[in-house]
């Protein structure tokens, strides 16, 4: 055990290291994002025990010019939709409290993930700017439009000015739909944790530029509701399950 126990130490110590030391390297790069859905794959798919059902792939766009919009349930969510689009350097918006954290600093820094601060002010609109560049670059950003997780595989409402950015990039807009996700932490849980990943086709640029933020909000958010509702009709959903366990 001792010695177990001193190989992950040592492992660990060396890849926060490894991570510090890359950070300021091109953030679109192809190994580093490897490495970033490697380790995570080793860290949130082997140690937690989740296994994360993906469908969809094939509406996955050829270029890099798009925005993943996707419901946010749990934590964990944009390592699995990253997983998900292996290959690609997804990058993400998050919220600037995120960006404090050490090491996960470096992480996000050194993936492209872009820091955005409660309200407008000189930050917020320079998060603004740097994310139409990176995608006008070809660097994919994914965005939780309901601006906090929920806990559930029900959504709350949609931030129509999110769907702005896709508008100014020109982008095509890749809605996501997760299911399941939450319970990953539960309390007392030994067996692999199931959830799902489904990718929607693309709304293309050219389908929605006349239409307003919120028209295309109300847009992109019925068509994963459309999805979680065929999860539903399907799969036993974790809410109720864990309100019959007990757990809520």
């Amino acid at each position: 055990f001792a010695i177990a126990l001193g190989f992950f130490i040592v492992f660990f110590t060396l890849l926060i290291v490894f991570f510090l030391l890359i950070e300021k390297t091109d953030t679109k790069s192809a190994w580093k994002h490897a490495v970033y859905v490697d380790v995570g794959v080793y860290l949130f798919n082997i140690l937690l025990r989740v296994y994360v059902k993906t469908t969809g792939k094939d509406n996955i766009p050829k270029t890099n010019r798009f925005i993943i919009y996707s419901n946010h349930i749990e934590y964990t969510d944009p390592f699995y939709i990253k997983t998900a689009f292996k290959g690609k350097p997804l990058a993400y918006i998050a919220k600037a409290e995120v960006f404090k954290i050490p090491v996960i600093k470096s992480v996000l820094f050194g993936s492209g993930c872009i820091a955005l601060s409660r309200g407008i002010d000189r930050r917020g609109l320079e998060a603004v700017h740097q994310s139409i560049h990176a995608v006008e670059n070809g660097q994919p950003l994914g965005i939780f439009p309901e601006g906090t997780r929920s806990y559930s595989n029900t959504m709350a409402d949609f931030k129509p000015g999110s769907f702005k950015l896709a508008l100014r990039a020109k982008a095509d807009i890749v809605p996501i739909c997760l299911y399941n996700m939450h319970g990953i932490f539960r309390k007392g849980r030994l067996g692999i944790h199931k959830g799902y990943l489904h990718i929607l086709p693309s709304l293309r640029y050219e389908e929605y530029k006349d239409l307003d933020s919120r028209a295309i909000s109300d847009l992109v958010k019925g068509r994963i509701q459309e999805q979680l509702d065929k999860f539903k009709a399907t799969i036993p959903d974790n809410d109720l399950r864990e309100v019959r366990e007990g757990r809520k």
